[in-house]
């Protein structure tokens, strides 16, 4: 299907999907942006760390409860619900002067976000069943979501000429988030996509969660979701830390860079959600990948020069690598079980936000143990084990990890 074609074909509850992962992006990239703010309030790296790892458990159970609430109420109520919940997680950070009260905000919005994820996953597979066509439109989710963290770093620098306070990016997400509330109000989207009345689709047998984790492609798959979730978040929640404190960058020199790794995740995104490629998937994650390692080796073992420009290419390279490593992982898993496809989003993001507490707590300890390189340092190592990991999917490896046993 050419790009004209596909762009065309895609249904309004698709775009209001899509617009939801530009929300999230929005949101998932303002922690990372405010460190320095933050932690200047915080007073150190570990609860910082911690903060993060609060909203990593949250994404944790909200994909697993995610995965099985998706299969029993209707898609339109459950949007609204997790929308309407967003908004007063997103309050509570706003209006809580102490730690916990901004942790017990962080929590409820990360748990309806993966919920919302998951959820939003399980419809774009009921619209497209075929291969190629749910591949791309995965991908698409994922440009939007880099869409969202590309502008954060650009709007909070802006912002500070006006405010330096970390609170007030959040004060102004509540409005797109109430633009998404309104997007999901209308009834007809869905009737359309779920004929006979229906407001979600047909119930499917269920299959456990251990069940299909006891598949060997999607143990492998998980494993990589550990380590791209480790690399990615690690990435998102840290690179401006290290920027100041080790690359001699300025605080928005840095938030550039982190913007050139948005900017490469989008541009890959992009590539994968509209333009064809013989590459089997295993193989565009093996080979994308050397680009991960190869821009954040050089960002790692060239420290101390304040060299914005090329160290804004390593962050391109980078996020080329990693931008498409989820929608391509969850395709593999989803092209052999259509009808699991909300436990197997569910599953995939459990491990990605597992990957990103380990990212968010073992560097913020080592920050204040050993120093900022030292713990940024150890985003490469993981990014060398994913390597060895996605190695197991390149074809033919890939063609004898059979499915069956999971449904």
């Amino acid at each position: 299907m050419n790009f004209k074609k596909f762009v065309v074909g895609i249904p309004y509850l698709a775009w209001a999907v899509t617009y939801v992962a530009l929300c999230w992006g929005l949101f998932a990239a303002i922690l990372g942006a405010v460190t320095p703010e933050l932690h200047a309030e915080l007073g150190n790296y570990k609860q910082l760390g911690v903060l993060m790892m609060v909203w990593a458990s949250g994404n944790v159970l909200g994909a697993i409860q995610g995965g099985r609430i998706a299969q029993a109420y209707p898609a339109r109520t459950l949007f609204l619900s997790y929308c309407c919940t967003a908004a007063v997680a997103v309050g509570v950070i706003v209006l809580s002067p102490a730690f916990w009260g901004i942790a017990l905000g962080f929590f409820g919005i990360a748990m309806v976000e993966s919920a919302l994820i998951t959820l939003g996953h399980s419809i774009l597979a009921d619209v497209y069943t075929e291969p190629q066509a749910r591949s791309r439109v995965l991908s698409l989710v994922d440009v939007a979501f880099s869409a969202g963290t590309i502008i954060t770093p650009g709007l909070v620098i802006g912002l500070h000429h006006f405010s330096t306070s970390w609170r007030l990016p959040y004060e102004l997400f509540l409005l797109p988030l109430g633009a998404a509330i309104l997007a999901f109000v209308p009834r007809k989207p869905f009737l359309t996509v779920y004929p006979h009345g229906a407001t979600s689709p047909v119930p499917v047998a269920p299959v456990s969660y251990l069940r299909l984790m006891r598949n060997p492609l999607v143990a492998i798959c998980m494993v990589a979701g550990v380590l791209t979730g480790y690399i990615e978040w690690g990435q998102y929640f840290w690179y401006v830390s290290y920027g100041t404190q080790t690359q001699a960058l300025s605080p928005n020199a840095a938030r550039f860079g982190m913007q050139c790794f948005v900017t490469g995740m989008c541009v890959v995104r992009c590539w994968q959600a509209f333009f064809h490629s013989a590459w089997p998937l295993g193989q565009k994650l093996w080979r994308l990948n050397l680009l991960a390692v190869l821009g954040l080796g050089v960002a790692v073992l060239v420290p101390h020069h304040g060299m914005a420009v090329v160290y804004g290419l390593c962050n391109l390279l980078f996020g080329m690598g990693v931008g498409v490593v989820f929608p391509m992982l969850l395709a593999l898993m989803i092209d052999a079980a259509p009808s699991q496809s909300s436990k197997l989003s569910a599953l995939l993001m459990m491990s990605v936000t597992g990957g990103a507490q380990i990212a968010g707590l073992l560097i913020g300890s080592l920050a204040d143990g050993v120093g900022v390189q030292w713990a940024y340092s150890t985003l490469w190592l993981a990014g060398l084990a994913f390597t060895g990991v996605i190695w197991q999917l390149r074809p033919p490896q890939a063609k004898t990890l059979i499915f069956s046993k999971a449904r």
